[in-house]
């Protein structure tokens, strides 16, 4: 019985020691393709490990809420980055992940993420405020916007660039009192790039264009210009937060009601191109169930919020 227990541990270590891992990952860049209508995924072929040759890289993308989902996978020995065509990158920015799966189907773990840079324009008073999020997954020099009015990518105006990597907004002072069919971009500045397999080189990362158009009348008929609206934490003591996409720029008026409809709060109303968040306080209320409702050109969006 001794010799058992002595053998015991050694015989547990020699077992974790020849277990198996999956191959180890990591993305070069995430971005936003020229078209400005998907986002692109690329990776390093000689950044990747494996105690196995690769079979293929599988790609997840990250929820709005939390998780991840598998959303594509792409042969090793095809070119190095994949075409997201299920993402908008106008409605918000997106995480991604990548794993390796090895010739014996033994799938690796997550890398670490990348996400892309989301742009949006917010109308606050006279001002006009252009925000973005930061690039996750590699360190970068600095920001730059551009404007453009012909729709074909950055080049015609930079119209601002950062000092570090922190900064993420703007106010633009100088509106053009006709700014229709404008175009904000941001890029950025890295010492790094990206040399996928099979494909075009990448020495930045791009961001979704931001469009300044006009409300079309008929648009009602086109669908819904609020997209992926939602909010967390659900239910609430006191205060929550409402997030929401707005592919229109048009004014969005945003109230609450209780149950029986009754207006109780109303918000100034906003103009907004892109994602945007807003803060919701009910701690002055009594429990019960209350609704955040959106009208932006007279469509109506609504969710449900029970306050404890």
């Amino acid at each position: 019985m001794k010799k058992l227990l002595l053998l015991l541990p050694l015989f547990l270590f020699n077992y974790t020691s020849i277990a198996q891992v999956g191959p180890l990952t990591n993305i070069c860049l995430v971005t936003v393709d020229t078209t400005f209508t998907h986002n692109v995924v690329v990776w390093e072929r000689t950044a990747q490990t494996s105690t196995n040759p690769i079979d293929s890289i599988r790609i997840y993308r990250g929820k709005l809420l939390g998780g991840d989902t598998l959303v594509g996978s792409v042969h090793w020995d095809s070119v190095s980055q994949f075409r997201d065509y299920s993402s908008d990158p106008n409605l918000r920015p997106y995480r991604y992940r990548i794993s390796g799966v090895d010739n014996q189907g033994l799938e690796g773990p997550l890398s670490l993420p990348h996400q892309t840079i989301h742009f949006a324009i917010l109308e606050q008073g006279d001002s006009i405020r252009l925000r973005w999020t930061k690039y996750m997954g590699q360190p970068i020099n600095y920001y730059n916007c551009w404007v453009d009015s012909a729709g074909s990518g950055p080049g015609v105006d930079l119209l601002h660039s950062t000092v570090n990597d922190a900064d993420t907004s703007w106010w633009h002072s100088d509106t053009p009192l006709d700014w229709t069919g404008l175009g904000y971009i941001v890029d950025v500045d890295w010492n790094d790039q990206c040399s996928a397999n099979k494909a075009q080189d990448h020495n930045t990362t791009r961001s979704n264009r931001a469009n300044s158009v006009s409300p079309n009348p008929n648009s009602i008929y086109e669908g819904p210009a609020i997209n992926e609206m939602a909010v967390y934490p659900n239910p609430i003591s006191e205060a929550t937060q409402l997030v929401f996409s707005s592919k229109s720029w048009s004014p969005i008026t945003v109230f609450i009601t209780d149950v029986t409809g009754r207006q109780i709060a109303t918000l100034d109303p906003i103009k907004v191109l892109g994602q945007h968040q807003l803060n919701i306080d009910l701690g002055l209320y009594n429990p019960g169930m209350y609704y955040i409702v959106l009208v932006q050109q007279n469509r109506v969006y609504s969710k449900a919020l029970l306050k404890l």
